[in-house]
């Protein structure tokens, strides 16, 4: 892991809900953790891959995406991104009333933070 990222992660992870993480910032190889056993880190780094690759591809058409959330049966993927090509995404129980304050902060003061 980048050791630029871990102070950040530390002061803000784990959030109630949150089931996983997985992040990458600029010229760095993925990064994740997982808080239960229902998803691994595999995944975690294969759907981030996938979520930032669609993002790419809403820019081609002139979007610029910030953050992205997708919702499935039992998970949200809450995806933040960054003008320099860092991300975080947030697997989070999917329930809605999971939604903190926290999470969204979360994912704000990661795209402003510097690393």
């Amino acid at each position: 892991m980048n050791h630029s990222l871990q102070p950040f992660l530390d002061n803000h992870l784990p959030i109630e809900g949150v089931a996983a993480w997985g992040a990458r910032l600029p010229g760095s190889v993925a990064t994740s953790h997982c808080y239960n056993d229902w998803l691994s880190t595999s995944q975690v780094e294969q759907a981030l891959d996938s979520l930032v690759t669609a993002a790419k591809g809403l820019n081609s058409h002139g979007i610029q995406p910030l953050q992205l959330c997708s919702v499935f049966e039992h998970l949200r993927i809450y995806l933040s991104l960054r003008e320099d090509g860092a991300c975080l995404a947030l697997f989070v129980e999917n329930r809605p009333a999971k939604a903190t304050d926290a999470l969204n902060r979360t994912l704000e003061e990661f795209r402003v933070a510097t690393f």
